[in-house]
């Protein structure tokens, strides 16, 4: 492991120093010699015009564009909005300072016989756009190939995008959701000819969109601009396969759109555990690998179904419908698992070995919409309530042995059965005023959430105790009624004023109320009756809690062109009201707390795309009330729990710093992350077992637990040609040390983790792509008082994702290949597995249909078993997966858009 940490820092430190050299400034003004801020400027290459690099003037209307050596002819571009000049290079091999640039009235200008009319790229204060007509991209490509293709942007090998060296978290289409803010659906559907302009800009909340407040966001939203003459059309997918072992997929995609309308249909059913609408080019829904893309990565066996209505649309000039979504799903999962878990004690060690197997059938209905209204020019209303209803229906059964150095503890066999129903409605409003002076705003925002749950529990259970003098059992077949309300109501206002041009202060109050009441009724069964009319008073129990909480709040926001702060200190009053019963004794707790916090935010800005970032957090966390108040809870036979009533507040602070670079000329970009937590009186849970191996469970505090985390990552892109390669190497490392009590007696654990790993890419356009990479995840733990004094783990995985172009794209091959091993697992688990898929498609008549066949597993090897280290316990637990299947699949896409002619055949 050694060297391959080694070889990581070696390529870091190689591509690192592989740096920007040159510049072109100078200093732009009109034609009245004023100068011109946010005027922008960029390099093209004469043969292609494909961009160098951009930027964009200063106040004064100056500017430093960064460039490496440009070794064949280019010319300079700067575009105002009536205004340009331009500047032809056969070379650059030098800085260069062009002084005073005095622009001229726009005239076309002409590369290679391509006229260019229209910038390639604008940028606007934080804004980036970039002009898809100057793009250049296959005529039947899709809006995820414009993505590709501008500077800056990287999709990795996980379809992580990144821009400048920033995570995307919202993709926009006319500045709307498609769907979902992940913007698959829209990447893997809509046509790259219909887009105007693609932006990017930095991602905002919805306070700071409808206020003009500047972000505090690190992440890029990047936004699709349909042309108006071609915003409107119908788009529509349909997917239907069936393979071996009665595996099935199905899913389709209907919506049409004009102008600011959008009404779409969605509807997907399969067993293969997708849980996506998004499709994979290669390999629909079977998504590539083993968890990655629309495959779902968790244990079990998934039949699921979803049906979605979706439509938004402009109301009027003051009203916009952002969002009106209807949703219905169903979910069936089989599950069986296989666990043997070692609990570490001071004198021993406890082994439990256990198998389960369940079923589990669920529904959900859902209902959400947003909408914006504009009272005035100064003041938004925006709306956004939802209701979501669930009904679930499961079994389970289990079986488990406790051993002491090989001799029995005990032994349980249980069977249950669930059913349940849970709703919650939460109608939000935020309203926002911006007042006559600039940046002087009032807002009010009310968030509420009402839910209520029903679950009926049908236990059967025979546990059985090996105790040193005797044998005995505690055998139940119990009805555990639950009923739940939970009633959250949150009202917020904040006034901000302008204390200069470039810092506000806000000051804030903040009321929140929590109203819940949490009942549990058990009853035992009566052979003489069949019902479970015996009520158990002795595990039944309620909980009614109030909890009052005013949260007064002073906020300072400070940003410069160079750097930007801002910080927050907030006064938490709480009143907590609990009245209880447990076993037929009434327990009544009520708490006040005076609990500050706060929040520091610092940020360095040596360039448009170079930052530093430093954050640093402190609050108090109260107990939960069922942590407080001294109950017995018995009904797990296993596992006793009591309250502690003494329990502290939990004092929690957090630092963090962060620095990004992206050098857009080299196509490189890197970043590193620090981390520090430490807690005050955490707490713990104050474990003991008795001779028969049941656990005894109370809390307690504890203070000094802490956890150091590293983690960083570069990506280097070489282009030439069609060719692309990107070399991407990662590393983290965490360190956490726990401190907490077993069987009476404190204990230790210094625990450390180490996840090297890289990725490489490498594509020709249009014909081949080739994603190798390979991770390694090492973890060890050392401990005192304890009779196991370390305790280690690796993974490692290596994989390969190939793709195959062929004739024109009409012809796709795809393989997946992985090989992942494990160390330490304990006997009766398998090490290591291989894991391949493979799939080839041939599209026919226009490209509008694809026909496919598909191979899961092709080795029927596929596995899921990890271990699991924490500071009391280790864990190797193997699940049921999916295994080898063979599919037969056809797609359809037709689509039709206004302003494009239909292909010929």
């Amino acid at each position: 492991m050694k060297k391959i940490i080694l070889l990581l820092i070696l390529i870091f430190n190689v591509l690192i120093l592989h740096a920007q050299k040159l510049y072109i400034d100078g200093k732009v003004s009109d034609t009245e010699k004023k100068p011109l801020e946010n005027v922008t400027i960029y390099l093209l290459k004469q043969k292609d015009s494909s961009i160098v690099n951009y930027t964009a003037t200063n106040k004064e209307g100056k500017f430093s564009l960064k460039i490496d050596e440009v070794k064949e002819p280019s010319i300079l571009k700067i575009d105002a909005e009536k205004l340009s000049y331009s500047k032809a290079f056969e070379k650059i091999e030098q800085s260069l300072s062009l002084g005073d640039i005095e622009l001229s009235k726009k005239e076309v200008i002409t590369i290679d016989e391509v006229k260019i009319t229209v910038s390639p790229v604008k940028v606007k204060n934080d804004t980036i756009e970039f002009n898809a007509a100057a793009i250049k991209v296959r005529p039947d490509s899709k809006i995820e190939e414009l993505l590709k293709q501008i500077p800056g942007v990287e999709i990795g090998n996980d379809g992580k995008i990144t821009a400048n060296g920033k995570e995307v978290d919202q993709i926009m289409v006319n500045g709307k959701p498609f769907f979902d803010k992940d913007g698959k659906i829209a990447l893997q559907n809509l046509p790259a000819d219909i887009i105007k302009n693609i932006q990017f800009t930095t991602t905002k909340t919805k306070e700071e969109e409808l206020s003009g407040k500047p972000p505090k966001s690190q992440n890029t939203t990047i936004n699709f601009n349909i042309d108006e003459k071609k915003n409107k059309g119908l788009l529509s997918r349909l997917t239907l396969g069936y393979g071996s072992d009665k595996r099935y997929e199905g899913s389709g995609l209907l919506s049409y759109f004009k102008g600011d309308s959008k009404i779409s249909l969605l509807a997907s059913s399969n067993n293969i555990n997708s849980k996506s609408i998004s499709a994979d080019d290669v390999f629909d829904n079977m998504g590539r690998g083993r968890g990655s893309g629309t495959q779902n990565s968790s244990s079990g066996i998934q039949k699921s179904t979803t049906i979605g209505l979706n439509y938004n649309d402009k109301l009027g000039n003051d009203a916009d419908l952002d969002n009106l979504s209807l949703k219905y799903s169903k979910s069936e999962m089989e599950t069986r698992s296989k666990v043997s878990r070692t609990t570490l004690l001071p004198d021993y060690t406890l082994k439990t070995n256990s198998e389960s197997n369940g079923d589990n059938e669920s529904k959900q209905y859902s209902f959400e919409t947003s909408a914006r209204i504009k009272l005035d020019s100064m003041t938004n209303i925006y709306i956004m309530p939802s209701f979501s209803k669930s009904e679930n229906f499961s079994l389970s059964r289990s079986t488990s042995s406790t051993l002491r150095d090989e001799k029995l503890l005990n032994e349980s066999t249980s069977s249950t059965q669930t059913n349940g129903e849970s709703n919650t409605f939460a109608p939000n409003i935020y309203f926002t005023k911006n007042l006559k002076k600039k940046g002087r705003s009032i807002s009010a925002n009310i968030n509420t959430s009402i839910s209520e749950t029903k679950n009926d529990n049908i236990n059967q259970s025979q546990n059985i105790f090996y105790k040193e003098s005797d044998i005995t059992t505690d055998n139940r077949n119990q009805l555990q009624r639950t009923r739940g309300q939970s009633n959250n109501y949150t009202f917020t206002t904040v006034y901000t004023e302008p204390i200069s041009d470039s810092a506000t202060v806000s000051f804030g109050l903040q009321y929140n109320s929590k109203l819940s009441l949490d009942v549990r009724d058990f009853s035992d069964f009566d052979p003489a009756t069949g019902q479970y009319s015996q009520y158990n008073t002795r595990l039944s129990n309620s909980m009614d809690q109030k909890i009052n909480q005013f949260s007064p709040e002073l906020s300072f926001f400070l940003y410069k062109k160079k750097f930007n702060a801002w910080s927050t200190v907030n006064f938490d009053i709480s009143d907590m009201k609990v009245n209880s019963v447990f076993n037929g004794q009434l327990y009544d707790l009520q708490k006040n707390f005076f609990l500050p916090r706060y929040t520091v935010n610092f940020q360095y800005v040596f360039s448009d795309r170079k930052r530093l970032t430093l954050m640093n957090s402190s609050n108090f966390n109260i107990p939960d009330a069922e942590k407080l108040i001294p109950y017995k809870d018995e009904s797990d036979p296993l596992i006793t729990y009591t309250g502690n009533p003494d329990l502290k507040n939990t004092w929690t602070n957090s630092s963090n710093i962060s620095f990004s670079s992206f050098n857009i000329v080299n196509n490189f970009n890197y970043y590193i992350n620090a981390g520090f937590t430490y807690r005050n009186n955490d707490i713990t849970q104050y474990s003991q077992y008795d001779s028969s191996g049941k656990q005894i469970v109370t809390y307690s505090n504890i203070s000094g637990n802490k956890n150091f985390n590293v983690s960083s990552g570069l990506t280097k892109t070489f282009k030439w040609k069609d060719n692309k390669l990107s070399i991407n190497p990662r590393f983290s490392m965490s360190y956490t040390y726990n401190n907490g009590f077993i069987n009476g007696q404190l204990f230790k654990s210094n625990s450390y983790s180490f996840n090297p790993g890289l990725n490489l890419s490498y594509e020709i356009k249009d014909k081949l792509t080739i994603k190798p990479s390979y991770k390694l995840g090492y973890s060890l733990s050392n401990y005192s008082n304890y009779r196991v004094d370390k305790v280690n783990t690796a993974n490692q995985s290596l994989k390969l994702e190939l793709t195959n172009y062929l004739f024109q794209s009409r012809l796709i091959f795809g393989n997946d290949f992985e090989y992942n091993t494990n160390s330490n697992i304990a006997p009766g688990f398998k090490k290591d597995f291989y894991f391949w898929n493979t799939s080839l498609g041939y599209s026919f008549y226009n490209k509008q249909f694809i026909a496919k066949v598909k191979v899961y597993d092709v080795l029927n090897q596929n596995q899921s078993v990890r271990r699991t280290i924490t500071d009391s316990y280790f864990e190797d637990r193997e699940d049921l997966i999916l295994k080898r299947y063979i599919m037969f699949s056809l797609s359809m896409k037709l689509n039709k858009f206004a302003g494009k002619k239909p292909k010929k055949k």
